[in-house]
C-alpha cells in the first residue's frame, strides 16, 4: 500500500545488497510516481479487496484507492488478472487448512524487519501461516521484466518479517515464497528451511544492510542498476559502461568469446543507461544547465490540423469525394482489445481469428526457459509423408 517508504526498501533489496551505496545516493533524487506505479497500486487494491471480501474483512482502504484511480487505470484485463491472483492465493489457503485447521490467511500485513535491516518495514500482499510451512505471496502487475522467486532478496526479507511476527503462534519449519505475475503467466515459487533463511539473514542480509544504512556503502554497478533513480549520473556506472564499450584494448577485432563474456551481459544495462542519460541531460539543459559544446535546439515537429470539421467542409465544397480524405474505421489491436474485455475472454471469443506468427529471433541467456530458435525446422511443417 502507498505511504511511507523505508530507506532500505525490501523491493529494492536486490539493488542495495549489491550496491550498498545506492540507498543514500537515491535519497537525493526526487520521488516520481509513474502511471505504471499508479496502475499497479489499483491492481493491488483489487487483489486485496477480493481476498478481504472472502475473509469477510473491511475493505474501506481498498475502496478509497479504487475510487481515486479506477476511472483512469481500470480495464477488463485487470479484473481477469486480479481474479487469477485471488484464486491462486485461496487455493493455497485451502490446501494449508487441510493440514492445519487453524491456518490463517493475512492480507496486506505490515511487517517489521528492523532486527536485520535498520528502520525497515514493508507490507506483505498475502501471508499464509500454518504449522510446518509458511507461505509469503507477492503480486506483480508489471509485464516488462519476469520476476523469479528463486533466491529473491525481497521475498526472503518478507519471509523473515513474517516468521518473526508469527513464529510464536505456529511451529514453522519451512518457508515458501511465491510470486504471482499473471500478465505474463509467471508463477514462480522457491522454498527453503527456516534455519537456512535465518542463516542468510545473519551472515548476508544484516552485514549488507548495516553497510548500506551507514552511508559508507560501495558503488558497484551491475544489472541491478536498471531501476536505480540515479543511474543517469552515477559515475561508477558511467565508467563501467564506457569501459565495456571500449572493449578489449588489444588491436584487432573482438572474438566471439570476448563478446559473450564482456559485452552481451552489459548491453541491457548500457542501453538503459544511455536512455536515462539522454533524458537527464535534456531536463538539466531545460532547467538552465550549460554543457560545453552543446546547445538546446528545436526538434522536429509534425504539422497538425486544428479543426477537423472545418477542413472536411472545405474539401467537400471543393468537390472531393469523402473516400479520398476520410480514413475508414479500423479494429483496435489485440492488446487494446484484451484491455477492453480481458485476455481469456477475448481468446475464447475470437479463437478462430487470432494467429501468433513465429517471433523475431533474439539473443537470450542459456538459462532462458524458451526453446532454442530453429528457423529451418518450420520449413518442413507442411510436408506430408
Amino acid at each position: 500500500m502507498p505511504g511511507q517508504h523505508a530507506l532500505l526498501s525490501p523491493s529494492a533489496a536486490h539493488r542495495w545488497m549489491n550496491c550498498t551505496a545506492a540507498p543514500r545516493l537515491e535519497a537525493t533524487a526526487p520521488d516520481t510516481d509513474s502511471s505504471y506505479a499508479q496502475e499497479g497500486t489499483l491492481a493491488h487494491a483489487y487483489c486485496a479487496k477480493k481476498l478481504k471480501t472472502f475473509l469477510k474483512l473491511g475493505t474501506a482502504g481498498e475502496e478509497k484507492e479504487i475510487a481515486q484511480l479506477n476511472d483512469q487505470y481500470h480495464t477488463g484485463e485487470m479484473d481477469e488478472y486480479t481474479d487469477t491472483y485471488a484464486a491462486i492465493v485461496l487455493e493455497k489457503f485451502n490446501a494449508a487448512r487441510m493440514l492445519t485447521r487453524d491456518a490463517q490467511l493475512l492480507v496486506e500485513t505490515r511487517l517489521d524487519f528492523s532486527e536485520y535491516v535498520p528502520e525497515a518495514f514493508g507490507t506483505s500482499d498475502a501471508t499464509i501461516i500454518a504449522d510446518g510451512l509458511m507461505e509469503v505471496i507477492d503480486f506483480k502487475y508489471g509485464k516488462g521484466v519476469r520476476v523469479s522467486a528463486v533466491d529473491n532478496e525481497q521475498m526472503k526479507i518478507y519471509a523473515i518479517g513474517a516468521f518473526l511476527r508469527h513464529s510464536f503462534e505456529y511451529r514453522i519449519e519451512r518457508v515458501r515464497m511465491t510470486i504471482v505475475q499473471p500478465r505474463i503467466d509467471n508463477l514462480s515459487e522457491f522454498e527453503m528451511s527456516v534455519a537456512d533463511l535465518l542463516k542468510w539473514a545473519d551472515e548476508v542480509l544484516r552485514p549488507r544492510a548495516l553497510e548500506a544504512f551507514s552511508g559508507e556503502g560501495r558503488q558497484n554497478p551491475g544489472e541491478w542498476c536498471q531501476f536505480c533513480k540515479v543511474k543517469g549520473w552515477c559515475r561508477a556506472l558511467a565508467e563501467r559502461c564506457a569501459d565495456t564499450a571500449r572493449g578489449n584494448t588489444d588491436p584487432g577485432l573482438l572474438t566471439t568469446q570476448q563478446i559473450a563474456a564482456d559485452i552481451l551481459p552489459w548491453l541491457p544495462v548500457i542501453k538503459s543507461w544511455v536512455s536515462t542519460m539522454e533524458d537527464y541531460t535534456l531536463q538539466q539543459a531545460l532547467a538552465g544547465t550549460s554543457y560545453p559544446g552543446y546547445k538546446l535546439v528545436e526538434g522536429r515537429s509534425v504539422r497538425k490540423i486544428t479543426d477537423d470539421k472545418a477542413v472536411i467542409d472545405l474539401l467537400s465544397k471543393e468537390g472531393y469525394d469523402e473516400s479520398e480524405y476520410m480514413k475508414p474505421a479500423t479494429l483496435c489491436g489485440i492488446g487494446d482489445l484484451e484491455k477492453l474485455v480481458g485476455k481469456k475472454r477475448l481468446a475464447a471469443l475470437c479463437a478462430d481469428y487470432i494467429a501468433k506468427p513465429q517471433g523475431k529471433p533474439t539473443l537470450a541467456t542459456a538459462d532462458d526457459k524458451r526453446p532454442a530458435y530453429n528457423a529451418a525446422a518450420d520449413d518442413f511443417n507442411d510436408i506430408k509423408l
